[in-house]
């Protein structure tokens, strides 16, 4: 039996040499895959020279903000001045309400629409006129002269509702009309009453004797109405709002 050490195996990295550096060293004999890369998931590392891209971006942007480029349509429309014809009345009253009409054919009454019932007196012949729009279409419901000697005649049943009868020209006709005017609140339908009464004796003054010639309709048509106005009165359903 021999005394000498058993001989180490060859190692077969031996050959590389010890100047390299180790596995994903730095050094010049490095051993490496290719350009480090960051970690799945983090923002990308700009390149050389690209740095500062953003900030030119938002320049960018904001520079198109600040545009004050004006450009001017094809067609110019001049504005057109709108006339309701009540330029010059002054109003007298201006309630809202709900307005009624009488249909003598079905034997009801009709709504006519929600708005605001005026007394407008004109501001040179001085003579006061009734009208009432209808909200948002603004379309003329009721239309005409505040006669001296109109009665108004309170709904039964109700405190806030008054009923006339006139020959109105809503429709651009003249034609004999019983109205229902239906107010939110007792107070208002008072005021209403004041205001209307008040016109009545201001016509009076202005027309004179012509107040008591026949109407358009002729003296027939203007008892018939009053008769009518007294049948219906009692037996007329205005609703509450």
């Amino acid at each position: 039996m021999s005394d000498e050490a058993p001989q180490q195996p060859a190692n077969p990295f031996a050959a590389l040499g010890n100047s390299g550096a180790s596995f994903g060293g730095t050094g010049s004999g490095a051993f490496s895959f290719g350009v480090p890369t960051a970690a799945f998931g983090a923002p990308a590392k700009p390149a050389d020279g690209e740095e500062g891209a953003d900030d030119g971006e938002e320049g960018g942007v904001n520079a198109e903000e600040e545009c004050q480029a004006e450009f001017k349509p094809v067609v110019q429309l001049e504005e057109v001045e709108t006339k309701s014809g009540e330029e010059d009345e002054d109003v007298l009253v201006e309630l809202k309400c709900k307005l009624y009409r009488f249909d003598n054919e079905n034997q009801e009454w009709k709504e006519r629409g929600t708005g605001y019932i005026k007394l407008l007196q004109h501001k040179e012949n001085k003579k006061v006129r009734l009208l009432m729009r209808q909200d948002k279409t603004l379309k003329i419901r009721a239309n005409h002269i505040v006669m001296p000697g109109t009665k108004l005649q309170e709904h039964s049943g109700s405190e806030k509702a008054w009923v006339w009868s006139a020959v109105d020209f809503a429709d651009e006709t003249q034609k004999i009309e019983l109205f229902a005017a239906r107010f939110g609140t007792v107070e208002k339908a008072q005021e209403f009453k004041k205001k209307f009464e008040e016109s009545m004796d201001i016509n009076a003054v202005i027309l004179g004797d012509l107040a008591a010639l026949p109407s358009a309709g002729g003296v027939a048509e203007e008892k018939e109405a009053e008769e009518l106005a007294k049948e219906v009165a009692d037996k007329a359903a205005v609703q509450d709002e």
